[in-house]
């Protein structure tokens, strides 16, 4: 007889040890390993009713091989990977942990913009280089700048953007937000943000920074009109998915001074190449879609699992089902 519960995920990796450790007794969970055979997995998995995974690729056939399965339970914001709509048709519902997420990935995009601004990266360099202060003050990007006063365009203003909204007051930003959805003006008052079109967002702001799903509608969201629509001065910042920049067009704005900066988390291709322009430019800070990945994140995302796959399993209806927008 196979477990209730499944956690997918190799079983010497951090996640899959924390997985053990915070796992609830009285839920029936097991852990199968991507990497066993495949006769093996299917027959580990074949009673599973939650299944709990990073965002891997589950087709409908491998989901029509766990009859008994009713939640797919992601680990991750991000479900570009899955076919969602053909899923639900086969009664399995589909959640991500976007809420488990958001903490760090605001984090992780203030950063990018305090790294930019200030020039961090080329700072620690050259103490470490013995340039001291030459590499991070001169060249033609060789100016500090601060963050606060300054106006940030948040695109997305859900669990992530919201966020980072309530963390810009510190700064005494000018917030301004385009979303798809309707929120109360009492929501936007608390988190001192100002609802805009998209084409006044890319016109009025410093800072873009983005917090989308990804679909057909956010693919290349930002290429050759949007960032020809940015003021001169203006960071890109991406935290979200790397389709969503167009990444020939972010590099072509980059070098003709279109945009002056940019601090990106994700790319279209990971890992990207070592040739890509984005990572030998000075204007340009990078890091290894290292967003989401701190301990508090990991542990919020396997206790919502958890408790998720509890609520399916008792009859209830899951929390935070993904929604969507196509």
């Amino acid at each position: 007889m196979g477990h209730r519960v499944i956690y997918f995920g190799e079983p010497s990796g951090a996640r899959t040890k924390r997985a053990v450790e915070l796992a609830p007794s009285d839920l029936d969970v097991g852990y199968v390993n991507p990497e066993a055979p495949a006769a093996q997995r299917q027959e580990e998995l074949r009673d599973a009713e939650a299944l709990i995974t990073n965002g891997l690729l589950w087709t409908e056939d491998d989901i029509a091989k766990m009859p008994k399965l009713k939640l797919l339970q992601l680990m991750s914001a991000g479900f570009n990977t899955l076919d969602v709509a053909a899923i639900r048709e086969m009664g399995v519902e589909v959640c991500n942990n976007s809420p488990a997420i958001a903490n760090s990935v605001a984090e992780h995009a203030i950063s990018l913009m305090l790294m930019v601004y200030k020039r961090l990266e080329q700072g620690i360099a050259g103490v470490k280089d013995g340039d001291w202060q030459d590499h991070a003050k001169g060249g033609e990007h060789g100016t500090l700048y601060e963050l606060s006063e300054r106006t940030v365009g948040i695109v997305g203003l859900g669990n992530i953007g919201s966020r980072v909204a309530k963390r810009l007051t510190g700064f005494e930003t000018t917030t301004l937000y385009h979303d798809i959805r309707d929120f109360d003006s009492d929501y936007e008052r608390s988190l001192n943000a100002q609802r805009v079109s998209f084409d006044e967002l890319l016109e009025r702001s410093d800072i873009i920074t983005v917090h989308v799903p990804l679909n057909s509608r956010t693919t290349k969201m930002f290429s050759t009109r949007e960032f020809a629509a940015m003021k001169d001065n203006a960071v890109f910042v991406n935290t979200c998915r790397g389709p969503v920049q167009d990444e020939a067009a972010l590099i072509r704005a980059l070098q003709d001074g279109q945009i002056a900066a940019a601090g990106i988390d994700v790319f279209e291709e990971e890992p990207t190449p070592l040739d890509n322009p984005l990572l030998h430019m000075e204007n340009v800070v990078v890091t290894p879609h290292l967003a989401g990945s701190t301990q508090e994140r990991v542990d919020r995302a396997l206790v919502f699992s958890f408790e998720n796959a509890r609520r399916v399993l008792n009859g209830e209806k899951p929390l935070n089902v993904v929604e969507l927008q196509d």
